[in-house]
C-alpha cells in the first residue's frame, strides 16, 4: 500500500530500534508507530473524521510527526501551516483549504488565537490537548485518499493550494530515496545515515524527510528552530552524516564554523552560487542538488555522469531527472536551447486546488507542469537551471541571467549572500543591480569597485557579456528572505525602488 501509515508500520517492523530524535527526547520507530495508533482515538474524540482538513501550526519535533501520521492514517488531510507567511495569508490559506480543525504548538497559542478570533467554525486545540489513549486506533486510509494540502510561498500573489494524495506523495518520496541510494551522487543516503533536515516540516514535510527516513531506515533528527551554532553542536553530538537545506542555510552554517569532512548535504530551493560550492568542497562537504517544488515535489537530482567527470559541466549546476520524471524545454525559437522548464511525472497533481484559472496557466492538457523556471538540457539529458522567469532581466531586448551573475559575484571571499535584480531603466528597459550582504565590513565604494573589477575580468575571459555588468552595487546589513528561506527579490525590488 502506498500510504503514510504503511511506510511507518514497515519501519516499525524492519527497523524497530532505529531512533527519531528532537529537542526533548527520542523514540524508536516501534515506539513512534505505537504512539501514532494511540493518538487516533484521541483525535477522533475531538470530532476529527476521514476527509476533514486539519491544519497543524507547529515546529519540527516528534509530536508534529506523530500528528501527521495519525491524522493521515485516519484518512484526514493535513495542512502544515507555513509560520513565515504573513498573518493575513495564513488566514487566507485556512479558509482556502477548508480547514475544520487547527492543532497548534502550545508556544504558538497567541498566533493560533488570531485565527480563532477571525474564522468562524474553526475548532482549535493545542498539542498538549491531544493525548495518548490507552487504546490503539485502526488505520483506515487508502492510497487514493487525499493526504496533504500544501501552499506555494505566495511571493507573486496569494499562495496557491495543491492537494496531494497518499500514493502520489509516497511515490515522490520513493524516487528521491531512489536517486540518492542507487546512483553516483555525492549525498548518498542509506540505512546507516543520520539525517538532520534543516527545513521546516511545513515545507513539503521537510522535503519528504518524514517519509524518506523510515523508508530507508535512517536515524532522523529534528530541531525546532534553526540556529547555525546549535545545528553544528547537534551534528557533532548525534553523529549526523546527512543534512538538507537551502543555500542560505549552508551559508550560515559555514560562517558559523561548520567544518565536518565527509558530511553530506542535499541542497535545493535555488541555484547554488559558485562561491558557496567552492567553500563546501574545500571543507570536504559532499553535496547533491535537488530540483522540485510544492507542485512537482521532485523532478531531478545530481548524478555524476560522463559530462561531469570530464569537466564539461560543473556538478552543482546540473541535475538529472529522477526515475519516472520527464523534463523538456519550451523554447520560443527552434534555434534556441534556452526556455521555460516543463516537468511531467506520475506523482504530479491534476492542478491547483479550486483554482481553474491558475491550473490552465500552469498545467497543460497532456500533463506537463510549467515551472516558471528558465533553463536548458545537456546532451546527456541533464537540466541546467538559469533563473526564474520573473527574475530574468531584459535589457535592450536581450536577456541577462541573474543567477549566473550571482554565482560569479559569490566567488569574492567577502560576499556572504548576493542577489541581482532588474531595475527599470528608461533607455534599456531594465538594468541589473547587485545587492550584497557582506561577511566583513566593507564600504560601498570598495564593494562596487571589487565587484565591477571581478566581473570585467570575466568579460575579458569571454564568460559573460559586458552589458551584463550591474549598474550599481548596494551593501545591506540583512537580506530579506521568503517563507522558504530564499532571497526575497520582490522585497528587494521594493527597497531599491523606494516603494518600501
Amino acid at each position: 500500500m502506498y500510504t503514510f501509515e504503511y511506510i511507518l508500520r514497515r519501519a516499525s517492523l524492519l527497523f524497530p530500534d532505529q531512533e527519531v530524535v528532537d529537542d526533548y527526547g527520542r523514540k524508536t520507530y516501534r515506539e513512534l508507530y505505537d504512539d501514532v495508533l494511540r493518538l487516533i482515538p484521541s483525535l477522533q474524540s475531538k470530532g476529527i473524521r476521514k476527509g476533514d482538513v486539519v491544519a497543524i501550526m507547529g515546529l519540527n519535533n516528534i509530536k508534529y510527526v506523530e500528528l501527521v501520521y495519525a491524522l493521515t492514517s485516519m484518512g484526514a488531510i493535513v495542512y502544515p501551516v507555513n509560520l513565515r507567511l504573513p498573518p493575513d495569508q495564513v488566514l487566507y490559506t485556512l479558509v482556502k483549504s477548508h480547514s475544520k480543525f487547527l492543532i497548534y504548538e502550545d508556544q504558538l497559542r497567541e498566533y493560533a488565537r488570531l485565527a480563532e478570533g477571525r474564522l468562524e467554525g474553526l475548532k482549535s486545540m493545542s498539542f498538549s490537548e491531544v493525548s495518548y489513549s490507552d487504546e490503539r486506533g485502526r488505520p483506515v486510509s487508502g492510497e487514493d485518499d487525499a493526504v496533504v494540502m500544501l501552499f506555494t510561498s505566495g511571493t507573486t500573489g496569494l499562495p496557491k493550494a495543491v492537494l496531494h494524495v497518499q500514493k502520489k506523495t509516497v511515490m515522490g518520496a520513493m524516487f528521491i530515496a531512489d536517486q540518492l541510494a542507487y546512483y553516483n551522487t555525492p549525498a548518498k543516503l542509506g540505512q546507516g545515515d543520520v539525517m538532520l533536515p534543516l527545513v521546516p516540516l511545513y515545507h513539503i514535510l521537510a522535503w519528504g524527510s518524514l517519509l524518506i527516513a523510515p523508508m530507508v531506515g535512517a536515524k532522523l533528527i529534528y530541531m525546532e528552530k534553526f540556529d547555525p551554532r546549535a545545528a553544528i553542536e547537534k551534528i557533532e553530538r548525534e553523529g549526523v552524516t546527512w543534512i538538507s537545506g537551502v543555500p542560505t542555510i549552508l551559508h550560515m552554517l559555514l560562517e558559523a564554523g561548520l567544518n565536518k569532512r565527509g558530511l553530506k548535504a542535499l541542497i535545493a530551493g535555488s541555484p547554488i552560487p559558485d562561491g558557496l560550492a567552492k567553500r563546501m568542497m574545500e571543507r570536504g562537504i559532499r553535496f547533491t542538488v535537488g530540483y522540485g517544488s510544492t507542485e512537482v515535489l521532485v523532478a531531478s537530482m545530481t548524478i555524476e555522469t560522463y559530462l561531469v567527470r570530464s569537466g564539461s559541466v560543473e556538478l552543482h549546476k546540473v541535475t538529472h531527472p529522477v526515475l519516472g520524471a520527464e523534463i523538456k524545454i519550451d523554447v520560443k525559437d527552434p534555434k534556441d536551447k534556452v526556455g521555460e522548464i516543463l516537468v511531467r511525472a506520475p506523482w504530479l497533481p491534476d492542478g491547483y486546488y479550486e483554482d481553474e484559472e491558475k491550473t490552465r496557466e500552469s498545467f497543460t492538457p497532456d500533463g506537463w507542469f510549467r515551472t516558471g523556471d528558465i533553463g536548458y538540457m545537456t546532451e546527456d539529458g541533464g537540466l541546467v537551471i538559469l533563473d526564474r522567469v520573473k527574475d530574468v532581466i531584459k535589457s535592450g531586448g536581450e536577456w541577462i541571467s541573474s543567477s549566473i551573475l550571482e554565482a560569479a559575484i559569490s566567488e569574492l571571499p567577502w560576499v556572504s549572500i548576493v542577489a541581482v535584480i532588474g531595475v527599470k531603466n528608461e533607455k534599456w528597459g531594465e538594468r541589473p543591480v547587485a545587492i550584497i550582504k557582506p561577511s566583513r565590513p566593507i564600504s560601498p565604494q570598495e564593494a562596487k569597485q571589487e565587484v565591477i573589477g571581478h566581473l570585467m575580468e570575466l568579460v575579458r575571459q569571454g564568460k559573460i557579456s559586458k552589458f551584463w555588468v550591474p549598474d550599481d552595487v548596494i551593501i545591506v546589513s540583512d537580506m530579506p528572505l521568503t517563507s522558504t528561506g530564499k532571497v526575497d527579490k520582490k522585497a528587494l525590488r521594493g527597497i531599491v525602488t523606494g516603494s518600501q
